[in-house]
């Protein structure tokens, strides 16, 4: 079905009962100054927006580099969830070269809207374990285990129970006491699904994958229906725009700049106290243009600098601020401010190979709705006519975005015991340093050294998953993702000029566990559609084939196919400074007085779940320490 843009902004606006408020787009609107700047529009940065300028005495500007979205349906609807990348929506990086890909460089997408990734991702909407949490303050940072993150998680969270059908069909259970009743982002379920759901879920059981009570309190292994950042009221999408901006757009001490990139931060340095700092004598300030040939023009900050740009751009604009390792820096011959080797380090990122089938032909899948049209445009009226009714039954445009899923241990997916063991024994930490790119600093070695001495004990003792296994379009693909990956890479700054992209290297499969786990994957895609459940569906499995079954081939295969998951974190992490660290723990940058990082560039260690629920909840915890610790200066 085409709708003009026209059309599907109006029917978002009517949904959303309320019109877009007009933002500042031109610079001549920017005041000369303000107490905070939150540099980036996502998850990270509208929540820290919103909550820091709930003091109507606070003036607080956002700056982001993409521009405004118009509700389109590649943003809004399920059935379209990614319909916008490629577009003006999304930066369309690359990747560097992955050596260990036989050489591929892969497609990056990172949103580049007022809604950063929440406006571009699958609005999965789930927790990681209390052991992954629990790892980042084992790894030197108070305050951030599991039970210390719960009331932040609830305070960004509206959750939506599922509806009886839910509870019936596929025995979805929930907690209230783990979620919030009143936050800006609405938690809800898909309200279509497809009956073989109910295959998987009992193949899972019969492989010893129970159905936990509710992910959000952390029981999160086992296998279940996700909650989405998805509005019940009109099954569409809510975003950190949505969610945080748009019910606030009319306070008059926050203004959103969009379409304008932040370049550097300007700074200095009076004895060993490094601000951000102006032109002239007094506020601190920073710069940022609409385009490369554009006039740069820079606005003071009374307070604080929130960089929440992201685990690409965070550390490609504290690089070109002059903050990052010196020796990188002094190559792009960019004044060093503060010599801080682990901003642009420990870059990780979810990796997802895939496994596809055939099923029944009576069975839906999706290739239902791109191969027949009518059906799609049937389906998409009565979307619109029902998905805000008093008894939601608005069809298959609420399918679309991963769903059914499960969270499995490394040591219950391998083949056998011995296998998982084997993995594990590769995860020894001095030998696992081998596999870091060529000059990683001393005190970055030093954390990677006790992050995977993390990884291994969690295996060990299976209080995280190793899989994330997503049931995709019917069960015509599988989608397997590494969780816990021993791989790191960098972001590195291109060039002096901030306009050129930075240099994004994953590095995926560089450390052997990682490409391991993913075979093993595999053969556990396989188990599971020979279970009698699985088998009753008729799945016949297409790629990578029968003809795949010794380890090289399908290794050969798993790099083929890899692909980001793009969940990147770590690259301006939280850890101690003397373990690579970048932020402490109040998400302050080391050596500079007036500079925090709120976004996914500061997980030291990637959780078992999708990001975008703790990344909100990072920006929630920020903004209450942020307030706090301001209260002392008034």
């Amino acid at each position: 079905m085409q709708r003009t843009l026209l059309a599907a902004a109006y029917a978002a606006l009517l949904a959303h009962g309320h019109p877009v408020q007009p933002l500042l787009l031109h610079r001549g609107d920017i005041a000369d100054s303000y107490d905070f700047v939150v540099v980036g529009a996502g998850a990270g940065g509208m929540a820290v927006a919103n909550r820091l300028s709930e003091d109507s005495t606070k003036t607080v500007l956002v700056i982001e580099a993409g521009p405004l979205h118009h509700f389109e349906a590649g943003f809004m609807i399920p059935r379209f969830y990614n319909g916008e990348k490629g577009t003006k929506y999304d930066w369309n990086h690359t990747t560097a070269a992955q050596v260990h890909l036989n050489g591929q460089s892969l497609i990056y997408t990172q949103g580049h809207v007022v809604g950063g990734g929440t406006s571009m991702n699958g609005m999965v909407f789930d927790r990681g374990t209390p052991e992954d949490y629990d790892n980042w303050a084992t790894l030197g940072n108070p305050g951030w285990d599991f039970q210390s993150l719960l009331p932040y998680f609830k305070k960004s969270e509206t959750f939506n129970p599922p509806s009886q059908d839910k509870v019936k069909s596929f025995g979805v259970t929930y907690n209230l006491d783990c979620h919030g009743t009143s936050g800006p982002v609405q938690s809800s379920y898909l309200e279509w699904a497809y009956p073989q759901y109910s295959n998987l879920f009992e193949g899972l059981a019969s492989l010893g994958v129970q159905h936990p009570l509710d992910q959000g309190c952390g029981k999160s292994m086992g296998a279940y229906l996700t909650t989405h950042s998805l509005n019940a009221a009109n099954q569409s999408r809510c975003d950190s725009r949505i969610a945080y901006y748009d019910p606030v757009a009319n306070r008059t001490n926050l203004h959103l700049l969009a379409e304008h990139q932040v370049t550097r931060l300007v700074s200095s340095k009076q004895g060993n106290k490094v601000t951000i700092t102006g032109v002239e004598p007094g506020p601190d300030s920073f710069q940022f243009a609409a385009s490369s040939d554009a006039v740069k023009q820079t606005v003071q900050v009374k307070q604080e600098v929130v960089v929440s740009a992201g685990a690409v751009h965070s550390p490609h604009i504290l690089q070109h601020s002059g903050i990052g390792p010196a020796k990188l820096l002094q190559h792009h011959g960019i004044d060093v401010v503060v010599d801080l080797p682990g901003v642009g380090q420990n870059f990780q990122d979810h990796a997802g190979g895939v496994t596809q089938w055939t099923i029944n032909s009576d069975l839906p899948t999706a290739a239902d709705l791109t191969n027949n049209a009518t059906l799609d445009d049937e389906q998409g009226e009565f979307y619109y006519a029902n998905r805000t009714a008093h008894v939601r039954k608005p069809g298959r445009w609420t399918e679309g975005i991963p769903n059914a899923m499960a969270f499995v241990p490394l040591l219950n997916f391998s083949s056998t015991d011995d296998a998982g063991q084997s993995i594990i024994a590769q995860m020894e930490p001095t030998q696992s340093a081998l596999y870091l790119p060529n000059g990683t600093d001393a005190t970055v070695l030093a954390g990677y050294l006790d992050q995977v001495a993390a990884i291994k004990a969690a295996h060990e003792n299976r209080t995280t998953a190793g899989m994330e296994l997503i049931y995709v379009s019917g069960g015509t693909t599988l989608v397997n993702v590494l969780l816990h990956p021993l791989s790191r890479g960098t972001i590195q700054l291109n060039s002096s000029d901030p306009f050129v992209a930075p240099i994004i290297n994953p590095n995926y499969l560089a450390h052997p566990a990682d490409a391991a786990a993913l075979l093993q994957m595999v053969r556990y895609n396989r188990r599971l559609m020979a279970t009698d459940a699985m088998r009753r569906t008729g799945a016949v499995e297409t790629l990578p084939g029968p003809g795949y079954d010794t380890d090289d081939k399908l290794l050969a295969n798993t790099k083929a196919v890899l692909q980001p998951f793009l969940h990147p974190g770590g690259s301006c992490s939280l850890l101690p400074l003397a373990k690579g660290g970048v932020v402490d723990t109040q998400l302050r940058v080391y050596g500079v007085s007036n500079l925090r990082v709120a976004d996914a560039s500061v997980i030291p260690l990637l959780i078992s779940a999708h990001t975008q629920a703790t990344v909100y909840a990072i920006g929630e915890k920020v903004s209450h320490d942020t307030s706090r610790a301001m209260s002392f200066f008034i």
